[in-house]
């Protein structure tokens, strides 16, 4: 079955047929992903984008991981700089330092926010909540710091690699994907809650949100 694997835009070349398969920073169970114990390194990450993913192979746009506090956080980013990432997005509070016209959404779905471009043209998402009483907070309460908010999966055709996803038991959060002039993204969960992204980039884009695309994005999460 294929994934519909792209010809990657930030390096020219189709990762399809050029990456060598690296071992998944995962450990699936019962349906939900959980980062191994010592895998959540910036090493490790960012030489492992070409991985399987509940039996399919992928490239990974983008991994997620969670931080108790922005404190925390900004530690984690140094070591990311002293690794040669540049950092191209926040830090900062989303939506308030990002998109500031955006209230449509509940207070307890803010975050901190903060992403890294790797020198492999991975990229990683850095998330942490704000307050107590958030939802991100809520998240790794639940499941622990390991847990996988989602990962998004680089794709060329998002309808095609939907129809994939589908197969395998995981339900699009809305009718359609939210799509703006440079990225096309669509949330997917399965039975156990977990969420992927499929996201579809035009040209050299590096951003993995846009104020147009993400209140539909957390709107969607939200209300499944």
């Amino acid at each position: 079955m294929s994934n519909n694997l792209p010809a990657d835009a930030r390096k020219g070349v189709n990762l399809a047929e050029t990456s060598i398969h690296k071992e998944s920073p995962f450990v699936e169970s019962d349906g939900l992903l959980l980062y191994k114990d010592g895998y959540k390194t910036p090493e490790f990450l960012s030489s492992s984008f070409c991985i399987h993913l509940f039996a399919e192979r992928v490239i990974v746009d983008h991994y997620v991981l969670l931080f108790p506090d922005s404190e925390t956080l900004t530690d984690y980013a140094k070591a990311l700089i002293s690794y040669n990432a540049k950092i191209t997005e926040g830090p900062g509070k989303w939506p308030d330092d990002f998109c500031p016209e955006q209230n449509l959404l509940p207070e307890d779905a803010s975050m901190y926010f903060l992403s890294a471009l790797m020198p492999s043209g991975m990229i990683l998402v850095l998330l942490a909540p704000n307050a107590p009483d958030e939802q991100i907070a809520s998240l790794f309460q639940e499941q622990g710091f390991n847990t996988v908010h989602h990962v998004a999966i680089l794709v060329d055709d998002i309808y095609t690699a939907a129809e994939v996803w589908q197969k395998k038991g995981f339900i699009p959060l809305s009718l359609t994907p939210q799509e703006d002039d440079s990225l096309c993204q669509w949330f997917f969960r399965n039975w156990a809650g977990q969420i992927i992204e499929l996201i579809c980039r035009q040209g050299m884009s590096k951003e993995t949100f846009s104020c147009e695309n993400i209140a539909g994005l957390r709107l969607s999460e939200l209300a499944a």
